[in-house]
C-alpha cells in the first residue's frame, strides 16, 4: 500500500455498515460519493468537511462502545489519512498559487503552511491511536506504514515550501528590469545566500530519497533539487573566484535538467557561444520575459490526470512552474556570465569529475517541524487554536 493509491475510496462490501447506525450510514455514502467524479474535479475543501464528519462519528462510536470491531479501527485510520491527504492537495495547490502570484511576502505562503501542518498533525494524531489500539496483524501494520509514509512526505513539502519561496525571492530580484546580464552586485547577493539554498536543498533531497513509490517523489523530483543543488553550488564557487568548478557545477545541473525539460527548451544556451552581442542580449531578454502559458491557475489540480505525455513533462505543475519561468532562464544567465568572465579573466580549467564537485557539497539542512496538534474533544477533531487558524501557521515559511 503506498501514498499513491490517496485517496482511497470506501469499499463497498465492507461489513462496517451492518454494525454502525444509519447516521453513520449516511456519512459513509457522503464520503463515498464525493470520490465519485473523477480526482481532478474533487473539491478538497469540501472533502475534508465531508471526511472529518464521518471520522467524528466513527471515533464518537469507538469511544462509546471501547472495544470495536478491527474493520472499524481500519476504517477510521482510512478515513483520517484521506484527510490528510485532502490538506496535502491544498497545501501543494496554494503553495502554487503563492509562487505564481510573484509577491514573495504575500498571504498565501503562510496558507499554504497551515494546510500543510493540519496534515502532518493528523497523522501524528492517528499514529498515536492506531498504536495503542492495533494489533500487530498484517492490515494494521499497511496502514500504519502508509501513515508514516504520508507523515514524511508532509516533512518533505514543508522543506520544499522554504525552497520555492526562495526561488520566489530570487525571481523577484532578478528578472525584475529583464537585464542582459547579472550584475556583480546581483551576483554577490546571490552567492551570499546560495550555500543556505544548496543546504535546504540537499536536506529536502534525502528526504525525498526516503519518500520514493509514493504520491510525491519520482525520477523528475529527484532530478530537479539535483539541478538546483548544483546551480546554487556554482554561484558559491563563481563567488569565491572558482570559475572552472562553477562552470562545472552548472553543467551537472545541466546535465539534471535536461532529464526534466526537452532539449529544445535549452537550445538557446547554445546561442551563448556565439559572438553576436546583440543576438545575446536579445535572448536573455526574451528568457527573462517568458511568461507561462496554458489553463488558469483555478482550473488546474495538482495531480490531475491528464492524456499520456512524455516523461519530460509529467511533472507537478508547481515544479514545473519554476523551471519554466526562472530556473531555465536563470541557468541562460548564468552559464553566458561564466564562460565570458573564464575565456576572458580568470582562464581557469574547467572541473568535469563529478566525484570532486560531489565532495564540495555541503551537509543538508532540515527545518524541525512539527504538524498541528488535534485532538477528540465533545465528538469532535479539533486543533490546537481553531478559532484562529492565522495563528496555527503563524510565519512558518
Amino acid at each position: 500500500m503506498s501514498t499513491k493509491s490517496l485517496p482511497c475510496k470506501l469499499s463497498c462490501s465492507s461489513k462496517i455498515s451492518s454494525f454502525i447506525q444509519n447516521d453513520l450510514v449516511i456519512l459513509r455514502n457522503n464520503c463515498a460519493n464525493s470520490l465519485n467524479n473523477s480526482s481532478s474535479k474533487v473539491d478538497r475543501i469540501t472533502c475534508i468537511d465531508t471526511w472529518l464528519k464521518y471520522a467524528n462519528g466513527l471515533l464518537s462510536y469507538k469511544y462509546e462502545f471501547g472495544d470495536v470491531e478491527a474493520y472499524v479501527e481500519e476504517e477510521i485510520a482510512m478515513v483520517l489519512i484521506n484527510v490528510a491527504a485532502f490538506y496535502q492537495d491544498i497545501g501543494i495547490e496554494t503553495l502554487h498559487r503563492a509562487y505564481e502570484s510573484s509577491l514573495p511576502s504575500n498571504n498565501l505562503w503562510t496558507t499554504s503552511g497551515t494546510y500543510l501542518k493540519r496534515g502532518l498533525g493528523l497523522t501524528y494524531f492517528l499514529g498515536a491511536v492506531f498504536q495503542t489500539n492495533a494489533t500487530n496483524e498484517g492490515k494494521n501494520m499497511q496502514i500504519f506504514n502508509l501513515n508514516n509514509q504520508l507523515s514524511l512526505e508532509f516533512q518533505l513539502l514543508q522543506q520544499l515550501g522554504i525552497v520555492i519561496l526562495a526561488l520566489s525571492k530570487l525571481r523577484s530580484k532578478v528578472s525584475k528590469d529583464a537585464i542582459a546580464d547579472l550584475e556583480f552586485q546581483e551576483l554577490k547577493e546571490l552567492g551570499t545566500s546560495s550555500v543556505f539554498y544548496a543546504k535546504l536543498c540537499i536536506g529536502s533531497y534525502n528526504t525525498a530519497l526516503q519518500c520514493q513509490g509514493g504520491r510525491i517523489v519520482d525520477g523528475l523530483f529527484l532530478n530537479y533539487l539535483q539541478c538546483l543543488i548544483y546551480l546554487f553550488l556554482s554561484i558559491n564557487q563563481y563567488n569565491i573566484d572558482e570559475c572552472g568548478i562553477a562552470i562545472g557545477m552548472l553543467q551537472e545541473s545541466i546535465k539534471k535538467l535536461l532529464n526534466i525539460v526537452p532539449n529544445s527548451q535549452l537550445k538557446e544556451l547554445d546561442v551563448l557561444s556565439s559572438t553576436d552581442i546583440t543576438k545575446k542580449r536579445e535572448l536573455i531578454k526574451r528568457a527573462l520575459k517568458r511568461k507561462i502559458r496554458g489553463p488558469t491557475l483555478k482550473k488546474q489540480y495538482i495531480f490531475e490526470k491528464k492524456a499520456s505525455l512524455s516523461f519530460k513533462n509529467n511533472m507537478v505543475p508547481l515544479l514545473k512552474s519554476s523551471v519554466d519561468d526562472f530556473i531555465v532562464p536563470l541557468t541562460i544567465l548564468l552559464r553566458y556570465r561564466y564562460q565570458r568572465t573564464n575565456e576572458n579573466f580568470s582562464f581557469k580549467p574547467v572541473e568535469n569529475d563529478v566525484k570532486k564537485l560531489n565532495e564540495l557539497f555541503p551537509s543538508g539542512k532540515s527545518s524541525n517541524l512539527e504538524g498541528t496538534v488535534w485532538s477528540f474533544q465533545n465528538g469532535h477533531l479539533t486543533f490546537e487554536n481553531s478559532n484562529n487558524a492565522a495563528q496555527d501557521c503563524g510565519n512558518y515559511f
